[in-house]
C-alpha cells in the first residue's frame, strides 16, 4: 500500500526549488551528516554553502537612502530568520520522517522473521483446541456424505448395467475405492477463530500516538503551527521510502503570509515602517523646468520585496542543514517500533499457519475414518431399495396424431409413444397422462417388468386447442405414475401446424403499365393428400377481389398460382404506401392462414419516367400523365440540389433526368406526347441555374448536360420558362 504525504508547491525562484531528480552529489554530501542511515538514496539537491548576506540590498539599494536600505536589510534578516525556523524546522521533520519510515520498514522485516516468536506462535494452538475440534466434525461430515453418495452410486450403476441382461446384479461389495479428499474449508483460522491481524492493522493501532514520533515533541509552534495528527501507520510504506514533496514552506509568498499572521517579536518594527522621499530625474524635462522630482517610497513594500527575494536564498540551505540532523534518530526510533510490531506479527502469523495445518490434518484423518463405513452403508441401503422396489425412468416421448398424417393440427386428438426402463428388482403397473391438452384422459395400466425396457403406445389422451395458431409451439408434460414409485414427468415442446399452409407471396410490379403479378405458393405439410380442395382468395386495398382453386394438394407437395392485377394507377405505386394485397388460404371452407404484401415501385428512377411516357402516348390518360409529369419534375428538381459536380457524366443512369431522356428516346412520340414532354422541359428549365459556371469562363458539365436534355425533350428547342 502506498501513501503520500503531499501538498502543492507555489511558484518560487530557481534557487528555491528542491529538485526531486537524481542529484549526482546528493548522496556523497549526505555522508558528511550521518553514519547510521543505510536506506535508499535521497534524490534531492541539497545546498550546503551559505548564501551571501545582504546581497539583495547591496545590489538594489546601496545608493539609496539609509531608511530604504534599512527596510531592505530588515526584510532580509526576517527572511533568513523565517528560513531558519520555518524551512529549517521542516527539514528536521522531513529528515526524521525519512529515516523513521525506513527504520520502521526494516524493523518490521527483521521482527517478522524472528524464529523465537515464530515458535511461540506455533505453540499457541493449545489454546484453540476447542475450535480445532471442528475439523473433526467437518471431515466426518464430508466423509459421511461423500461415502454414502459414492456407495449409492455404485449400487445404482449395477442395476443400470443389468437392464435387459436377464441377470440380477450382485450385492457383494469386495472393494471400496480410495476416497479423494478435498477440504471444503479454505481458511480455517479465519472461519473459526477470526481475521488475524496484518502488519498494517498492528501499525494502525489507535493507542500509538505522536509521543512515539519524537520529532513532533519540539516542533516550532510559532512558525509551523499545530502539529499534524499522524498515526505511525501514516509512515509505513511497502518499500520503506517516505517520499516527501514540497509544502508551503518553500513558497516565499506563503512564508511571508505565515510571518505576518504569527505573533512575531519584530512585528512592531514592521508596523512602524512608513515611507521615505527620494529624488528621481524627470524624463525629457521641458526647457526651464526642474530636472528632478521627489517621489514617495513605501518602506513596507521594500520590506516585502526584499523578504520574498531573499527567502529563496536561505530556505534551501536551512532545509538542507537540518535534514540530516535527525535522519539517524528517526531511523533508530522507527526500527525500535517496527521490530516490536514485527515480533507480534511473527507470533500471530505462525499461530495462524500452525492452526491451519493442524486443522487440515485433523479434517482429513476424520474424513478417512468414516468414509469406508459410509460407503458401505450407502451401497447396502441403495441396493436393497432398488432390489425391493420398481424404479422406472423415461427419457423422452413422441406424439402421434389421430389421422396419422405425420403432423399435429389444431383441434386434433393425440396419443403418446414412450419407452419405460424399470431399473428396479420388482415389476410394477403404470398409467400415463398428458398435460397441456384439452379433454385429457388417463391411459389404461401397462406392465413394467423388473430390469426390462418396455415400449408403450397409449390411446388418444387429449385434444389440441382448435383455436391455436398454425406453426405454434406447445409445451406438453407426460406424467407416468403407479405403485411403489414416485411419479415421473417428462417435458416436450411440439409444433402444431395445419395440413396445408401458405408459404410464399411474391409480387412483381409493372409500374409503367399499371399492373402487377402476385404469385402465391402453398405446401402440404403432411404425408397424405389434403383432406379438401385448397383455394386462394386475393384482395387489395382498392377493394378488388379474386379467387383461385388449387384443388387437392398431394403429400409433401408445394404448388402455386399467379394472379395478374391490372388497372393500377402508377402514381399510387410511386407515392405513398403503395397498394396493399392480402392472400388468404382456405382448406375446404376453413380459413387456414394468410400472407400479405405491398405493390410499389422498386426502381422509381426508371419506373416514373417510363410510366410518364406510357401515359403521355394515350390521349385518354392525359390527367394521369400531367400528375406524373409534375411528380417527375419535382424529383428532378430535388436531384439538382444533391447531384455531384460531375454526376451526369459519371453516373447518368442513376438519375431521373437520364430516365426521362431514355423514355423519350425509346419510342416515336405522338403529337400529344410531344406536348407533354415540352411541358416537362418547361417545368424543369429554371432548375439549370442550380449548376454554377466555372470561374465565369465556361459552363459546368452538369449544366451543359441539363440544358441539352431540356432542349431534346422540347424537340430540340430552348424551353420557355
Amino acid at each position: 500500500m502506498k501513501k503520500t504525504i503531499s501538498s502543492t508547491p507555489s511558484r518560487a525562484s530557481l534557487a528555491l526549488l528542491l529538485l526531486i531528480v537524481g542529484a549526482q552529489n546528493a548522496h556523497a554530501q549526505s555522508t558528511s551528516y550521518n553514519v547510521y542511515y543505510n536506506g535508499p538514496k535521497v534524490d534531492v539537491n541539497f545546498i550546503n554553502t551559505p548564501p551571501a548576506q545582504y546581497s539583495e540590498c547591496r545590489e538594489k539599494y546601496i545608493n539609496s537612502t539609509a531608511r530604504i536600505y534599512s527596510a531592505c536589510s530588515f526584510g532580509v534578516d526576517e527572511a533568513r530568520r523565517m528560513a531558519e525556523r520555518f524551512g529549517g524546522g521542516k527539514g528536521r521533520i522531513e529528515g526524521y520522517l525519512r529515516g523513521f519510515s525506513w527504520g520502521l520498514y526494516r524493523g518490521v522485516q527483521s521482527g517478522s522473521s524472528d524464529p523465537q516468536q515464530q515458535s511461540i506462535g506455533a505453540a499457541l494452538n493449545s489454546d484453540l483446541l476447542g475450535r480445532i475440534d471442528r475439523a473433526v466434525k467437518s471431515g466426518a461430515d464430508q466423509g459421511t456424505n461423500q461415502g454414502k453418495a459414492q456407495g449409492a452410486s455404485e449400487a445404482m450403476r449395477r442395476f443400470h448395467q443389468a437392464l435387459d441382461s436377464g441377470i440380477f446384479p450382485s450385492s457383494r461389495l469386495d472393494v471400496i475405492p480410495e476416497p479423494a479428499f478435498s477440504s471444503q474449508v479454505t481458511d480455517p483460522y479465519v472461519q473459526f477463530v477470526g481475521q488475524p491481524d496484518s502488519v498494517e492493522k498492528m501499525l494502525h493501532d489507535p493507542n500509538q500516538d505522536l509521543s512515539s514520533i519524537k520529532v513532533y515533541s519540539s516542533y516550532d509552534s510559532v512558525f509551523l503551527g499545530d502539529a499534524p495528527q499522524f498515526n505511525i501507520w501514516n509512515y509505513y510504506f511497502g518499500d520503506g521510502t517516505y517520499r516527501f514533496e514540497m509544502a508551503q514552506w518553500v513558497d516565499p509568498s506563503a512564508a511571508l503570509r505565515q510571518w505576518q499572521s504569527r505573533p512575531i517579536d519584530s512585528k512592531p518594527q514592521y508596523e512602524a515602517l512608513g515611507s521615505d522621499q527620494i529624488t528621481v530625474p524627470v524624463q525629457n524635462p521641458t526647457p526651464g523646468a526642474p530636472a528632478t522630482t521627489t517621489q514617495s517610497v513605501d518602506l513596507k513594500e521594500i520590506f516585502r520585496k526584499s523578504f520574498i527575494n531573499a527567502y529563496g536564498y536561505y530556505v534551501n540551505y536551512s532545509f538542507s542543514q537540518n535534514f540530516y540532523t535527525s535522519l539517524d534518530e528517526g531511523q533508530r526510533t522507527g526500527e525500535a517500533i517496527g521490530k516490536q510490531v514485527g515480533l507480534r506479527y511473527a507470533k500471530s502469523s505462525s499461530e495462524v499457519k500452525a492452526f491451519n495445518a493442524k486443522f487440515k490434518r485433523d479434517e482429513r484423518d476424520a474424513f478417512v475414518l468414516v468414509y469406508r463405513g459410509a460407503y458401505s452403508d450407502g451401497f447396502s441401503n441403495t441396493f436393497q431399495d432398488y432390489a425391493e422396489h420398481p424404479r422406472p425412468e423415461i427419457d423422452s416421448f413422441d406424439l402421434y396424431d389421430e389421422t396419422d398424417d405425420g403432423i399435429i393440427q389444431p383441434g386434433e386428438r393425440v396419443g403418446v409413444v414412450f419407452k419405460v426402463k424399470n431399473f428396479g428388482g420388482k415389476p410394477t403397473n403404470l398409467q400415463a397422462r398428458l398435460d397441456g391438452v384439452q379433454n385429457a384422459s388417463v391411459s389404461p395400466g401397462y406392465a413394467a417388468p423388473s430390469l426390462r425396457t418396455t415400449l408403450v403406445r397409449t390411446p388418444l389422451l387429449g385434444q389440441m386447442s382448435p383455436d391455436i395458431h398454425a406453426s405454434a409451439m406447445v409445451n406438453l408434460l407426460l406424467n407416468v405414475s403407479g405403485n411403489d414409485f414416485n411419479s415421473v414427468t417428462v417435458q416436450k415442446t411440439a409444433e402444431v401446424i395445419r395440413q396445408v399452409t401458405p408459404v410464399a407471396l411474391q409480387i412483381t410490379p409493372n409500374v409503367a403499365e399499371g399492373s402487377a403479378s402476385v404469385m402465391v405458393a402453398v405446401r402440404n405439410n403432411s404425408r397424405i393428400p389434403s383432406s379438401s380442395g385448397v383455394r386462394i382468395e386475393l384482395s387489395d386495398s382498392r377493394g378488388h377481389r379474386e379467387e383461385r382453386n388449387l384443388g387437392i394438394v398431394l403429400a409433401g407437395q408445394t404448388t402455386s398460382s399467379t394472379f395478374v392485377i391490372n388497372g393500377l394507377n402508377p402514381i399510387d405505386l410511386l407515392v405513398g404506401n403503395g397498394i396493399q394485397v392480402r392472400a388468404q388460404m382456405l382448406l375446404g371452407d376453413l380459413a387456414v392462414d394468410e400472407l400479405s404484401g405491398t405493390i410499389f415501385s422498386k426502381n422509381p428512377k426508371t419506373d416514373l419516367p417510363y410510366a410518364f411516357a406510357a401515359a403521355a402516348q394515350d390521349a385518354s390518360r392525359q390527367d394521369q400523365a400531367l400528375a406524373l409529369a409534375s411528380e417527375l419534375s419535382e424529383r428532378i428538381r430535388r436531384e439538382t440540389d444533391s447531384i455531384e459536380r460531375r454526376g451526369y457524366k459519371e453516373h447518368p443512369g442513376d438519375t431521373y433526368l437520364f430516365g426521362a431522356l431514355s423514355s423519350y428516346r425509346s419510342r416515336s412520340q405522338a403529337e400529344v406526347a410531344k406536348g407533354l414532354y415540352s411541358r416537362l422541359a418547361s417545368l424543369i428549365w429554371n432548375d439549370r441555374k442550380a449548376f454554377s459556371n466555372f470561374l465565369g469562363i465556361f459552363k459546368s458539365f452538369n449544366r451543359r448536360y441539363f440544358e441539352n436534355a431540356c432542349r431534346e425533350l422540347n424537340s430540340g428547342r430552348k424551353p420557355k420558362s
